[in-house]
């Protein structure tokens, strides 16, 4: 089967920790919203940025969203995109959002972490051409957690660019916070 991988780890199933990351990185994200003004979160900062803080949270919850479609729960088109909606110009609607996906990963049954996907993606910037392949549910929630890492990485630094201040921790991969904590206990310890 396609993404079969151990399913226990430290005493909790790998699905209750890959929700728990997942969890944990769209709290960071929620924190982060929460923290903006109005004019940061729609600023588009060019030519260094191309879109404004809320088109990529946009972005990162169409992954979600079509993680999260009810009808048909083993399929997943990724090139579903939901461009110009409000939450790409309302902190509130992207934090509602938020929080809608936080409560699905929540409710998710740790037993469907192998349950096997078929998944579509265009892979072509010069013609239209899309990829079918097989997964898993815990695989594409693994994948939605790095892009989400990799997206506030980047609203970090237009944030960054426009004056606010944000914790050097947002946006940072979890090997790399792995490795931030060891060097930070080298320190110590010298």
């Amino acid at each position: 089967m396609y993404g079969k991988i151990i399913s226990e780890w430290n005493g909790k199933s790998l699905m209750q920790k890959v929700i728990h990351s997942n969890v944990e990185i769209l709290d960071q994200l929620s924190g982060f919203i929460e923290g903006l003004d109005e004019s940061v979160y729609v600023k588009v900062s060019k030519p260094l940025f191309e879109s404004s803080i809320g088109q990529h949270l946009r972005h990162i919850l169409d992954i979600f969203q079509a993680l999260m479609k009810e009808t048909n729960p083993t399929f997943v088109d990724y090139d579903l995109r939901r461009r110009g909606i409000p939450l790409e110009t309302d902190p509130q609607a992207g934090l509602d959002e938020l929080e809608e996906v936080t409560q699905w990963l929540k409710s998710l049954d740790p037993s469907t972490f192998d349950q096997p996907l078929q998944i579509s993606t265009e892979v072509s910037l010069s013609s239209e051409e899309t990829a079918k392949l097989n997964s898993s549910l815990g695989r594409e929630l693994c994948f939605a957690s790095s892009h989400l890492t990799h997206h506030l990485a980047l609203m970090v630094v237009h944030a960054k660019l426009l004056g606010m201040e944000i914790d050097s921790k947002l946006g940072v991969a979890p090997s790399t916070a792995t490795f931030m904590r060891e060097q930070e206990q080298i320190s110590c310890a010298h």
